[in-house]
């Protein structure tokens, strides 16, 4: 026997051979094929790990966005109820003096809002891969697998005129299986963590958009009302 070591990225594949059985037609189509599920399996790991790094990415950008909102919406609490706009009635209670620049706030809404759009811009291509994914995986259940698959059982089948000693190629399989199983698992935790970035999103947008609008008011009622008065309030 013949042991053959073909270094793949997705895992290392050994597989024995007698030398004195020539290879058939049929049996190098059924190892194309195992070589195939192997390129593809490696293919959709690269790719989901490569898309979960970026959900990782955008988690911290929507993350800090998030701070940074709840800074602006505690200083419209007490724009608006210093303005006499809106109640609220559990504002913190603050021992030294302090004051908000209109303008500076001003500056720091539309900053936010700017860095917003430019996250929406990133967030987008991810939906749309995800979709993709999802839309993918759902028309082909059995997504590594080819035409060609079947012929591994047949070369099961033949096993005593094949030249692939048999014991080798189902070692080499179920370890196949595994890595392959591996993948299915980051499949399901990428889409997991996809939907909960997602989510963040979205209700960040929301979030942001009521501030963005009681900035709006806040501004308006100042300049209506107050345009002696500076900038400070």
């Amino acid at each position: 026997m013949k042991e053959t070591i073909k270094e793949h990225p997705l895992r290392t594949i050994i597989l024995r051979f007698d030398s004195s059985k020539p290879i058939t037609d049929f049996e190098q189509a059924a190892l194309n094929s195992y070589y195939a599920q192997h390129d593809k399996t490696w293919e959709a790991k690269s790719n989901l790990r490569t898309h979960k790094d970026t959900l990782f990415d955008l988690d911290i950008k929507i993350t800090e966005l998030e701070y940074k909102l709840y800074a602006i919406e505690q200083q419209l609490d007490f724009l608006e109820a210093g303005l006499k706009i809106a109640h609220h009635p559990h504002l913190p209670k603050i021992e030294e003096e302090f004051s908000i620049h209109i303008d500076e706030f001003n500056t720091e809404v539309l900053a936010h809002s700017d860095t917003l759009n430019k996250l929406r811009e990133e967030i987008i291509p991810e939906i749309t891969w995800y979709n993709n994914w999802a839309d993918f995986i759902y028309e082909h259940e059995d997504w590594c697998y080819d035409e060609d698959s079947d012929l591994i059982h047949e070369v099961f089948r033949r096993y005593e005129e094949v030249s692939i000693d048999i014991i080798s190629l189902d070692d080499d399989q179920q370890a196949f299986f595994d890595a392959h199983s591996e993948v299915y698992t980051l499949q399901t935790e990428y889409f997991k963590y996809a939907q909960q970035v997602f989510n963040m999103f979205n209700i960040l947008q929301e979030q942001a958009e009521k501030a963005y609008r009681r900035t709006e008011r806040v501004d308006a009622y100042i300049h209506k009302n107050l345009k002696d008065l500076g900038d400070t309030f």
